[in-house]
């Protein structure tokens, strides 16, 4: 079992070390009128999976999959994590210039999607993130991403 700290760090999955650096918290400045701070930090869910969503028996999966980040464990997903590498900081970067549909109005709940993978096909790529002001320091936005994955069968309905 890989053990994480929140903060970058590295992973295995089938003899290959994943850098996670890539997902190390970091802050840009935009201006809303004022200049604001946003500090982005990620969760593991955007290069894990639920057991739930793996095909194998908990029993079957190798324990250097299983990611422990001292919450809860998850299984290492290859196909998040690469997405990750390759397009969740510039969908972050670009926020402001993309439209933003509010998931769920009871909560702070967002969502965006790319459309276009590296080979011109297409590709629903979700990055779903609370955003909340921090309450201990003036013009700073907390955008927690809370989990990233491609959506292997379009946008659903409350999604669309």
């Amino acid at each position: 079992m890989l053990k994480g700290d929140g903060n970058g760090g590295n992973a295995s999955c089938e003899d290959a070390e994943w850098d996670l650096s890539h997902l190390d918290a970091f802050t840009f400045k935009r201006d809303v009128g004022f200049e604001v701070n946003v500090l982005v930090i990620f969760s593991s869910h955007c290069f894990t999976h639920s057991f739930r969503w793996d095909t194998r028996q908990r029993s079957e999966i190798p324990a250097e999959e299983i990611y422990h980040d001292g919450r809860e464990e998850r299984v290492l997903d290859k196909v998040r994590y690469e997405l990750s590498c390759r397009l969740l900081k510039s969908i972050l970067l670009t926020l402001d210039q993309r439209r933003i549909v509010v998931a769920n109005e009871s909560s702070r709940n967002f969502m965006t999607v790319e459309v276009k993978n590296e080979d011109s096909s297409e590709l629903n790529y979700a990055a779903f993130f609370d955003a909340k002001k921090d309450q201990n320091r003036r013009r700073r936005l907390i955008l927690r991403v809370q989990s990233a994955y491609c959506l292997a069968n379009g946008l659903t309905k409350r999604q669309k």
